[in-house]
């Protein structure tokens, strides 16, 4: 698949791109039954390890190879992936709230880049359950977040809510600055997360 010329911009100049629909509803109804099989939390936050027990393993895997995100990862890093980590994540209510961090460490400018994230919205992510923030072009930096940022209820001024229908895909630059979001509401905020890196 090929990026469009405005998608490989939004990749250069802001470090993400979000991408409604990436998944149909049988796609995501699937990988929904990996937790309801997954062991129940009573506060924190509930995660979907993969193995060859994982219900609906086969629709998890399938994510490594979505077109999309695979280009995607491709643009950014500059050659050939590899997926280093896919597992679900389910902050509870009242859990999920981070600092402002990145995924990879700090590079020199001119360096390449190391990393990027892929979240996959099995829930709808919403203002109420914690939708992940970003700060657009952060990843343009060569250091991590300040500690001022990297508190957990520390406000960016430039930060942006990334809400989304389930079924869409976050994708962003491991380097940009991000973070979970405290899930106000009554329900689940379930996701697949993955992490790809040159390889």
């Amino acid at each position: 698949m090929e990026l469009s010329a405005d998608q490989r911009g939004a990749l250069d100049r802001d470090g993400f791109l979000v991408v409604p629909g990436a998944l149909d509803a049988e796609w995501v109804a699937r990988l929904t039954r990996a937790f309801e099989a997954a062991p129940a939390q009573a506060d924190g936050t509930q995660h979907v390890v993969l193995s060859d027990a994982t219900l609906e393993r086969a629709a998890w895997r399938r994510l490594e190879s979505h077109p999309f995100v695979v280009a995607a990862a491709t643009h950014v890093l500059g050659g050939p992936i590899r997926i280093r980590d896919l597992h679900g994540r389910n902050p509870l209510p009242g859990y999920g709230q981070q600092g402002l961090h990145a995924d990879s460490v700090a590079r020199a400018a001119g360096d390449p880049y190391s990393v990027v994230t892929a979240l996959w919205m099995i829930d709808a992510f919403t203002d109420d359950n914690g939708a992940t923030r970003v700060v657009p072009g952060s990843h343009r930096l060569t250091r991590p977040p300040p500690p001022s940022f990297a508190q957990p209820l520390a406000r960016h001024p430039d930060e942006r809510v990334i809400t989304g229908a389930a079924g869409t895909v976050l994708v962003f630059n491991g380097h940009l600055w991000h973070s979970g979001r405290r899930n106000t509401s009554a329900g689940p905020r379930r996701a697949g997360q993955m992490v790809i890196v040159s390889g």
